[in-house]
């Protein structure tokens, strides 16, 4: 089950089957796309925490999915998660997931198209997939952008797990903080963003993307254009102001 929850201005996505360390299924896979997606088309909504029922955040895709599976079956798992993963990387406010115990496979992929990653000490971080006799796929495109070519490779080819501490010396998370305040440090990491215009970090997370996906030329034109844009809405005006006159 996907608990879709409200803390003040922030949306809190719950990974809620403790008892299959929250497990995947299609369904789940599908209710925790829609509530991303719903959390980052509600204006109320300032940020995103994607946390699970302790003591996991998620073993990824249950095996039942894959053992049964058909190759369509599989296609309409991968692209909902692919999906879900999508939703992550493009909302528009800042998402930060909570890990701790197993943060495996999809769930990983999940975390790596989130802005921030906190683990606590004993979390583990894995993409076993080869060891089930397929690729590592979607958004574990992305983990060579946050660990270099050699650590990604260690970390999907060998399919072993990697540890919180070593996650965060090789970069693939941001912090690490004591099992018992990890959502409190995930509410800290989102607060220090908030607390800025809206509109600029919805700009500023459109500019991550064109900077990791466009040539850098048009990255570059992009940033520009969107530079120019936020002056016509007063924001920067007004702070600049403010700041003159606290001086």
């Amino acid at each position: 089950m996907i608990r879709a929850e409200r803390e003040g201005d922030l949306a809190l996505v719950r990974i809620d089957r403790p008892e299959k360390r929250n497990a995947l299924t299609l369904a789940m896979i599908e209710s925790l796309r829609d509530a991303l997606l719903d959390a980052g088309a509600d204006p109320a909504v300032r940020g995103v925490l994607v946390c699970g029922t302790p003591p996991s955040t998620c073993a990824g895709v249950d095996l039942a999915e894959f053992a049964g599976g058909t190759p369509d079956g599989i296609l309409r798992l991968i692209d909902a998660l692919g999906d879900a993963c999508a939703a992550a990387r493009r909302c528009p406010k800042p998402v930060a997931m909570a890990i701790q115990g197993h943060c495996f496979g999809g769930a990983l992929e999940l975390a790596c198209a989130c802005d921030f990653r906190v683990a606590a000490p004993g979390a583990l971080l894995a993409m076993p997939e080869v060891a089930l006799g397929i690729p590592s796929v979607i958004d574990a495109a992305l983990i060579e952008r946050h660990v270099g070519a050699g650590r990604a490779r260690e970390l999907i080819l060998t399919a072993e797990p990697v540890a919180a501490g070593e996650a965060l010396a090789w970069g693939l998370v941001n912090r690490v903080a004591p099992a018992d305040r990890l959502l409190d440090a995930c509410r800290e990491l989102l607060g220090a963003v908030v607390r800025h215009d809206p509109a600029a970090i919805g700009r500023q997370k459109r500019l991550f993307s064109d900077w990791d996906n466009l040539p850098l030329d048009e990255a570059i034109q992009h940033s520009k254009e969107a530079l120019v844009a936020s002056f016509a809405g007063g924001v920067p005006q007004r702070l600049a102001q403010e700041r003159m006159r606290s001086r």
